[in-house]
């Protein structure tokens, strides 16, 4: 079961713990021991190390007990460096001392790479235990959730469901009350690559992040009944027209296969992803009516003019309630917002200024980067930028209104 994994890879990670190794660490240095090479360590370096070391063991543990592998990877390497760098010397091991002098710059060079490097946008989905949210969070959550592209299933470190979306709820045939606080073996065959209700097969996904489990269900072809063989990405790529004839972006059925692909093609080979989420919104003057038909049409002209925008190995999807994500493969945070702010300004030049002043059209955004270091559910890249979207400042103006 993957969260028996989960819990058996959680006490695993203690090894890293500073205590263990330096144990370990104590006998090469007692075997490479030379009194002629000794070096006299005053009291005041024994002090401070032994201080900084203690620091460095409380740290480690908060990053452990939280499953930081990242942190706790840079702070074992810190402590070990600097405890072998000081034992080694005095002990005369002058190999071990210099090897321990190397783990703790790299260590350090470590640290301060990811501390000036951290991506602004590099934030994960969380959700909290029910009972212990206060109710804008709930309602940020749920609001959320019910924005999920795909079926989502959400459990805590034991497996029991903690969360829910409409959309998985109408995959199972189940209510959220139903489902809550049972174990997510009892609803989802979690073992297997595929799951079977009465709406059909979906093929199960499963990631980890933080303290919390996420199940996706993707739909195989039209969601066939168990008994047909698995679909092709050839036969799937076939029964599905790519693109919008009216915009040029790609529609909300392919974007539900190539979405997945392009994350996992990130994740094999550790590229980063960029995702924006678009929505173009009208505040028409009060002697100003504007028919249905007439929004669509200037969506449909800015939504061109996004596509346009695109260089080819980009993505850009139309979803159904008329907004658009872009899915930028190999591009930097710095890249994303580039385009980003070049495509909010977008109605300056698709709306001509009696348009611009009648409609006053904005921009709303969200941006997301991934890093392709970390695991990672396209549904959840998908929910992360939709968080930022939903958190994100009003809908920035074109540019003319902003001067």
């Amino acid at each position: 079961m993957a969260v028996a994994e989960g819990a058996l890879a959680r006490r695993m990670r203690w090894i890293l713990f500073p205590p263990v190794i330096s144990i370990a660490l104590l006998v090469p240095t007692a075997l490479f021991h030379d009194r002629e090479l000794a070096a006299q360590v005053s009291p005041v370096i024994w002090g401070v190390t032994i201080a900084a070391y203690l620091c460095l063991c409380c740290l480690s543990a908060f990053f452990i007990s939280r499953d930081d592998d990242r942190h706790s990877s840079v702070i074992a390497l810190l402590s070990q460096g600097l405890m072998l760098t000081v034992v080694s010397a005095r002990a005369g091991a002058a190999l071990l001392s210099w090897m321990g002098l190397v783990c703790f710059v790299i260590g350090l060079s470590i640290a301060f790479w990811s501390a000036t490097n951290r991506p602004a946008h590099d934030t994960a989905v969380t959700f909290e235990e029910p009972g212990t949210q206060n109710q804008s969070s709930r309602e940020r959550i749920d609001s959320l959730l019910s924005k999920l592209d795909l079926p989502v299933c959400v459990t805590d470190a034991k497996g029991v469901i903690v969360g829910v979306n409409p959309k998985f709820c109408e995959a199972v045939g189940k209510s959220f009350d139903d489902m809550s606080g049972e174990l997510v073996n009892e609803v989802l065959p979690i073992d297997q690559d595929t799951a079977t209700f009465d709406s059909g097969k979906w093929w199960l996904t499963q990631a980890k992040e933080g303290a919390r489990y996420y199940f996706s269900l993707l739909p195989t072809h039209d969601c066939r009944p168990a008994t047909d063989p698995p679909p092709t990405h050839e036969a799937i790529h076939k029964s599905i027209a790519i693109a919008d004839p009216e915009t040029g972006l790609m529609v909300d059925e392919y974007r539900l296969v190539r979405g997945p692909q392009e994350i996992s093609r990130a994740q094999r080979y550790k590229r980063s992803v960029s995702g924006i989420l678009l929505e173009l919104q009208f505040n028409p003057a009060q002697d100003v009516n504007l028919s249905d038909k007439q929004k669509h049409m200037m969506f449909v002209a800015f939504a061109a003019r996004v596509a346009h925008a695109l260089r080819t190995t980009d993505c850009g999807f139309l979803l159904p309630d008329k907004r658009i994500q872009l899915m930028l493969p190999e591009t930097p945070v710095a890249g994303a917002k580039t385009l980003l702010s070049r495509l909010t300004t977008l109605p300056q030049d698709v709306f001509d200024d009696e348009i611009r002043d009648a409609v006053n059209p904005k921009v709303k955004s969200g941006l997301f980067f991934y890093n392709g270091t970390t695991r990672m559910e396209y549904g959840i890249f998908s929910a992360a930028i939709e968080e930022d979207f939903l958190r994100g400042k009003e809908a920035a103006p074109a540019a003319s209104e902003a001067a």
